[in-house]
Protein backbone atom coordinates (compact mmCIF):
# COMPACT_ATOMS: atom_id res chain seq x y z
CA UNK A 1 0.00 0.00 0.00
CA UNK A 2 2.72 2.48 0.99
CA UNK A 3 4.63 1.66 -2.18
CA UNK A 4 1.54 2.38 -4.30
CA UNK A 5 0.99 5.68 -2.47
CA UNK A 6 4.65 6.58 -3.03
CA UNK A 7 5.22 6.90 0.74
CA UNK A 8 8.76 5.61 0.52
CA UNK A 9 9.79 6.00 4.16
CA UNK A 10 6.73 4.15 5.47
CA UNK A 11 7.13 1.48 2.80
CA UNK A 12 10.75 0.99 3.82
CA UNK A 13 9.93 0.57 7.51
CA UNK A 14 6.99 -1.75 6.86
CA UNK A 15 8.84 -3.88 4.29
CA UNK A 16 11.83 -4.24 6.59
CA UNK A 17 9.55 -5.47 9.39
CA UNK A 18 7.93 -7.91 6.95
CA UNK A 19 11.29 -9.34 5.94
CA UNK A 20 12.29 -9.55 9.58
CA UNK A 21 9.67 -12.22 10.16
CA UNK A 22 9.85 -13.88 6.73
CA UNK A 23 12.07 -16.74 5.64
CA UNK A 24 13.46 -15.38 2.37
CA UNK A 25 14.00 -18.94 1.15
CA UNK A 26 10.22 -19.10 0.76
CA UNK A 27 10.47 -16.28 -1.79
CA UNK A 28 11.47 -16.81 -5.39
CA UNK A 29 14.71 -15.21 -6.54
CA UNK A 30 12.65 -12.71 -8.57
CA UNK A 31 10.65 -11.77 -5.47
CA UNK A 32 13.84 -11.39 -3.45
CA UNK A 33 15.36 -9.10 -6.07
CA UNK A 34 12.17 -7.06 -6.26
CA UNK A 35 12.13 -6.53 -2.51
CA UNK A 36 15.85 -5.76 -2.43
CA UNK A 37 15.60 -3.16 -5.18
CA UNK A 38 12.52 -1.42 -3.76
CA UNK A 39 13.93 -1.43 -0.24
CA UNK A 40 17.24 0.04 -1.32
CA UNK A 41 15.65 2.81 -3.37
CA UNK A 42 13.15 3.57 -0.59
CA UNK A 43 15.94 3.77 1.98
CA UNK A 44 17.90 6.19 -0.18
CA UNK A 45 15.08 8.58 -1.05
CA UNK A 46 12.90 8.08 2.04
CA UNK A 47 12.49 11.15 4.21
CA UNK A 48 14.14 10.82 7.60
CA UNK A 49 15.98 7.57 6.86
CA UNK A 50 19.65 7.83 7.78
CA UNK A 51 20.24 4.36 9.18
CA UNK A 52 21.07 1.69 6.59
CA UNK A 53 22.88 -0.83 8.78
CA UNK A 54 19.88 -3.11 9.31
CA UNK A 55 19.20 -3.39 5.58
CA UNK A 56 22.87 -3.87 4.74
CA UNK A 57 22.99 -6.79 7.18
CA UNK A 58 19.94 -8.46 5.62
CA UNK A 59 20.60 -11.43 3.29
CA UNK A 60 17.93 -10.16 0.86
CA UNK A 61 20.60 -7.94 -0.70
CA UNK A 62 22.57 -11.01 -1.78
CA UNK A 63 19.90 -11.57 -4.44
CA UNK A 64 21.26 -8.55 -6.35
CA UNK A 65 24.76 -10.00 -6.65
CA UNK A 66 25.93 -10.63 -10.21
CA UNK A 67 22.97 -8.68 -11.64
CA UNK A 68 22.88 -5.30 -13.37
CA UNK A 69 21.37 -3.85 -10.19
CA UNK A 70 24.23 -4.88 -7.92
CA UNK A 71 25.43 -1.28 -7.91
CA UNK A 72 22.45 -0.48 -5.64
CA UNK A 73 24.13 -2.37 -2.81
CA UNK A 74 27.36 -0.46 -3.48
CA UNK A 75 25.39 2.79 -3.43
CA UNK A 76 23.79 1.88 -0.12
CA UNK A 77 27.22 1.18 1.36
CA UNK A 78 28.44 4.53 0.06
CA UNK A 79 25.57 6.32 1.79
CA UNK A 80 26.09 4.38 4.99
CA UNK A 81 29.54 5.92 5.42
CA UNK A 82 28.76 9.29 3.82
CA UNK A 83 31.24 8.73 0.98
CA UNK A 84 30.51 11.63 -1.36
CA UNK A 85 33.27 10.69 -3.81
CA UNK A 86 31.80 7.18 -4.06
CA UNK A 87 28.36 8.68 -4.63
CA UNK A 88 29.65 10.73 -7.54
CA UNK A 89 31.57 7.74 -8.89
CA UNK A 90 28.36 5.71 -9.14
CA UNK A 91 26.29 8.56 -10.58
CA UNK A 92 26.14 7.24 -14.14
CA UNK A 93 24.71 4.00 -12.78
CA UNK A 94 22.22 5.31 -10.22
CA UNK A 95 20.89 7.86 -12.69
CA UNK A 96 19.53 4.94 -14.74
CA UNK A 97 16.95 4.49 -11.94
CA UNK A 98 14.18 7.04 -12.55
CA UNK A 99 13.28 7.47 -8.86
CA UNK A 100 16.89 8.16 -7.95
CA UNK A 101 17.48 10.55 -10.83
CA UNK A 102 14.32 12.50 -9.95
CA UNK A 103 15.51 12.82 -6.36
CA UNK A 104 19.13 13.69 -7.18
CA UNK A 105 19.07 16.95 -5.21
CA UNK A 106 17.67 15.35 -2.05
CA UNK A 107 20.16 12.49 -2.39
CA UNK A 108 22.98 15.02 -2.50
CA UNK A 109 21.71 16.71 0.65
CA UNK A 110 21.27 13.37 2.43
CA UNK A 111 24.79 12.13 1.72
CA UNK A 112 26.30 15.41 2.92
CA UNK A 113 24.40 15.03 6.20
CA UNK A 114 25.55 11.42 6.45
CA UNK A 115 29.12 12.58 5.81
CA UNK A 116 28.84 14.97 8.76
CA UNK A 117 27.50 12.13 10.92
CA UNK A 118 30.34 9.83 9.88
CA UNK A 119 32.97 12.52 10.50
CA UNK A 120 31.58 12.95 14.00
CA UNK A 121 31.33 9.22 14.65
CA UNK A 122 34.90 8.50 13.56
CA UNK A 123 36.39 10.92 16.05
CA UNK A 124 36.82 10.20 19.77
CA UNK A 125 34.28 11.91 22.01
CA UNK A 126 36.97 14.30 23.29
CA UNK A 127 38.17 15.28 19.79
CA UNK A 128 34.95 16.12 17.97
CA UNK A 129 35.93 19.59 16.90
CA UNK A 130 35.61 19.90 13.14
CA UNK A 131 37.06 22.84 11.29
CA UNK A 132 35.17 24.37 8.38
CA UNK A 133 38.16 23.33 6.25
CA UNK A 134 37.78 19.68 7.29
CA UNK A 135 34.09 19.78 6.40
CA UNK A 136 34.55 21.51 3.04
CA UNK A 137 37.24 19.03 2.03
CA UNK A 138 35.10 16.03 2.95
CA UNK A 139 31.79 17.28 1.58
CA UNK A 140 32.68 19.61 -1.28
CA UNK A 141 30.68 22.41 0.36
CA UNK A 142 31.79 26.02 0.26
CA UNK A 143 32.68 27.65 3.62
CA UNK A 144 29.44 29.65 3.43
CA UNK A 145 27.41 26.45 3.12
CA UNK A 146 28.94 24.67 6.12
CA UNK A 147 26.79 26.40 8.75
CA UNK A 148 23.61 25.74 6.75
CA UNK A 149 24.24 21.99 6.56
CA UNK A 150 25.37 21.71 10.17
CA UNK A 151 22.13 23.42 11.21
CA UNK A 152 20.17 21.04 8.96
CA UNK A 153 21.83 18.07 10.67
CA UNK A 154 21.06 19.49 14.12
CA UNK A 155 17.45 20.30 13.17
CA UNK A 156 16.91 16.71 11.98
CA UNK A 157 18.31 15.32 15.23
CA UNK A 158 21.29 13.68 13.52
CA UNK A 159 23.94 15.47 15.59
CA UNK A 160 24.21 17.90 18.47
CA UNK A 161 26.78 20.64 18.75
CA UNK A 162 27.54 24.30 18.35
CA UNK A 163 29.13 26.47 15.71
CA UNK A 164 32.06 28.79 16.40
CA UNK A 165 31.66 31.29 13.58
CA UNK A 166 34.71 33.33 14.53
CA UNK A 167 37.02 30.32 14.77
CA UNK A 168 35.28 28.60 11.84
CA UNK A 169 34.86 25.41 13.83
CA UNK A 170 32.04 23.07 14.80
CA UNK A 171 32.08 21.30 18.16
CA UNK A 172 30.02 18.11 17.90
CA UNK A 173 28.84 16.68 21.21
CA UNK A 174 26.60 13.80 20.03
CA UNK A 175 25.73 11.79 16.94
CA UNK A 176 22.54 9.78 16.40
CA UNK A 177 23.09 6.06 17.15
CA UNK A 178 22.94 3.79 14.10
CA UNK A 179 23.23 0.09 13.29
CA UNK A 180 26.93 -0.28 12.46
CA UNK A 181 28.60 -2.33 9.76
CA UNK A 182 31.72 -4.40 10.47
CA UNK A 183 34.15 -1.64 9.52
CA UNK A 184 32.40 0.84 11.81
CA UNK A 185 32.35 -1.70 14.66
CA UNK A 186 36.06 -2.32 14.11
CA UNK A 187 36.77 1.41 14.42
CA UNK A 188 34.72 1.56 17.61
CA UNK A 189 36.66 -1.38 19.10
CA UNK A 190 39.93 0.34 18.20
CA UNK A 191 38.71 3.53 19.86
CA UNK A 192 37.77 1.61 23.02
CA UNK A 193 41.26 0.07 23.05
CA UNK A 194 42.79 3.55 22.81
CA UNK A 195 40.50 4.77 25.58
CA UNK A 196 41.50 1.83 27.80
CA UNK A 197 45.18 2.50 27.16
CA UNK A 198 44.70 6.18 28.03
CA UNK A 199 42.97 5.27 31.30
CA UNK A 200 45.81 2.88 32.17
CA UNK A 201 48.36 5.64 31.55
CA UNK A 202 46.41 8.03 33.79
CA UNK A 203 46.19 5.36 36.51
CA UNK A 204 49.96 4.82 36.37
CA UNK A 205 50.62 8.56 36.55
CA UNK A 206 48.26 9.04 39.50
CA UNK A 207 49.75 6.03 41.29
CA UNK A 208 53.30 7.35 40.82
CA UNK A 209 52.39 10.85 42.01
CA UNK A 210 50.45 9.46 44.97
CA UNK A 211 53.46 7.39 45.99
CA UNK A 212 55.65 10.52 45.99
CA UNK A 213 53.11 12.35 48.18
CA UNK A 214 52.89 9.47 50.67
CA UNK A 215 56.67 9.23 50.92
Amino acid sequence: MYCQLNETAEYYRSALKFLGCTDIHNLTIEEQRGHAEKLTISALIGEGIYNFGELLAHPILNSLKRTHKEFLVDLLKVFNVGDIHGFRGLQRQWETIADLKQNADSLHVKIILLCLMEMTFRRPAFERQLSFKDITEATGLTPNEVEIYVMKAVAKGLVKGRIDQVGEKVLMTWVQPRVLDRAQISRMVSRLDDWQAMIFTVEQTVAAEAADILI
